[in-house]
């Protein structure tokens, strides 16, 4: 299958194929847990415009929630085009499941980090993906799959530049953040503006306990589209106080 003529078609800006080999040891069980058979994680991402972070918070909701998606009809999308070749492979969620690992809500793949791996960019401090071209403003999707698309066995990708941009530890994500969720441990979701708004410091425990069961998750799923369409975004200053928002590169 040739990715760069699929993802052309569907308007992605960048992709890689990335085997799970390249991968952390956390984020290659990750990925193992989500689809045992996999053996690749097909990263994929379109440019959240400048513009959409200066909106007011419910159009740049809006905004946000249409590229993301689009990014998961292009997952689903590419998933079946790949099991009509025969090739295993499975979307990652947009929304739901998620897990809860060391206290933390993550997907249940780490595109980000995947992306890393692959090539599209690395992890800032408050750890957004920094982009070569888009710095903090790419949004990710991914497929995982049992084989690679192509059937030479070589790992398909556009990436754009090698070496850059690198975060420059210059603090403002943090600093900036009013509800101190970024530190050097990471972020925590659940003092984040946008969850803590949903989810009062008093519930975080109770919260986090029904996030690691299997079965309150099922039931959530149907529910989550609906509410991701109803909240809204009322902070990102971690993304656009950052020296990368335009995109320009900085090495060190």
């Amino acid at each position: 299958m040739d990715l760069a003529s699929f993802f052309q078609e569907q308007g992605v800006d960048v992709f890689s194929e990335v085997s799970i080999d390249t991968l952390s040891d956390k984020d290659r069980s990750f990925v193992m847990q989500f689809f045992p058979g996999a053996r690749f994680v097909i990263v994929f991402g379109k440019e959240v415009p400048a513009t959409v972070y200066l909106m007011l918070q419910k159009e740049k909701t809006r905004g946000m929630l249409r590229i993301a998606e689009t990014l998961n009809k292009t997952a689903v999308r590419l998933a079946a085009c790949m099991e009509a070749e025969h090739i295993p492979a499975l979307p990652v969620p947009l929304y739901i499941p998620i897990r809860i690992t060391d206290g933390s809500v993550q997907g249940v793949v780490r595109l980000k980090q995947v992306a890393a791996a692959g090539g599209l960019g690395s992890l800032g401090r408050s750890t957004v993906l920094l982009s070569p071209k888009f710095g903090p403003r790419l949004m990710l999707s991914g497929v995982v799959t049992g084989q690679p698309a192509c059937k030479s066995g070589k790992a398909q990708t556009n990436v754009q530049s090698a070496d850059g941009p690198v975060c420059i530890e210059c603090g403002q994500c943090i600093s900036m953040c009013p509800e101190k969720a970024l530190g050097p441990a990471g972020c925590d979701a659940f003092r984040c503006r946008i969850v803590h708004a949903w989810v009062p410091s008093l519930l975080v425990p109770a919260v986090k306990w029904m996030l690691g069961r299997r079965m309150f998750l099922k039931c959530m799923a149907p529910l989550a589209p609906w509410i991701a369409r109803i909240a809204t975004i009322r902070c990102s200053l971690c993304v656009t106080k950052c020296p990368l928002f335009s995109g320009q590169l900085v090495r060190r």
